[in-house]
Parts: structure tokens; C-alpha cells; sequence
């Protein structure tokens, strides 16, 4: 795979998460919720998680496709008993209130 293939899979891997957390914020501002924090922290903070998972995966090269997080985050799959938790859900759970 050469360098321009495997940075746009990076790319298209950002697109995904970010629409992920894009799609579960505005959920969860429909519902009365706002941010504590600028959206820009939240999607640095997940997006740092894919990294550092990224890195942990310990393949060659170390490209965001790797992130064992990806499925958890991609597919929805964020199980409530799972060790990983649910790291966009918790991410988010960090930085929002209920306006009430």
C-alpha cells in the first residue's frame, strides 16, 4: 500500500468518528443536553483515544486503521460490559449537562 492509499483510509478513518460523535452529540442535544466544553475538545479527545490505541496496537506501520477502538466506536458496538467501555459515550459524558 503506498503512502497516498494508506493516508486517504487515515482520512476517511477521521471523517467516520468524527460523524459518529457529530451524530451522538446532536442526539443528545435534542434531548436537552448541552456541551461544557467546545466541541472541538470532545472530538481532540476522542480522536486521541483512536491515536493512542492506534499506537498500542503495535503494528507496522502505526496507521488510525489499526485502532483496536475502531470497532467498538465504527460499528456501534460499545458494549456496557465490556472493559473498554464505551469511549465516545464516555467522552461525552464528560463534557455535558442537562440544561434543566
Amino acid at each position: 500500500m503506498d503512502t497516498d492509499e494508506r493516508d486517504q483510509i487515515e482520512i476517511r478513518v477521521i471523517e467516520d468518528v468524527l460523524d459518529i460523535v457529530e451524530a451522538r452529540l446532536h442526539e443528545r442535544e435534542r434531548h436537552g443536553w448541552r456541551l461544557t466544553a467546545p466541541r472541538s475538545r470532545v472530538y481532540a479527545t476522542v480522536l486521541h483515544a483512536v491515536i493512542v490505541s492506534a499506537r498500542a496496537a503495535h503494528r507496522f506501520p502505526a496507521t488510525l486503521d489499526g485502532a483496536d477502538i475502531l470497532d467498538t466506536i465504527l460499528e456501534g458496538a460499545e458494549p456496557t460490559d465490556s472493559l473498554a467501555g464505551q469511549p465516545v459515550e464516555d467522552i461525552i459524558r464528560d463534557h455535558i449537562v442537562h440544561s434543566n
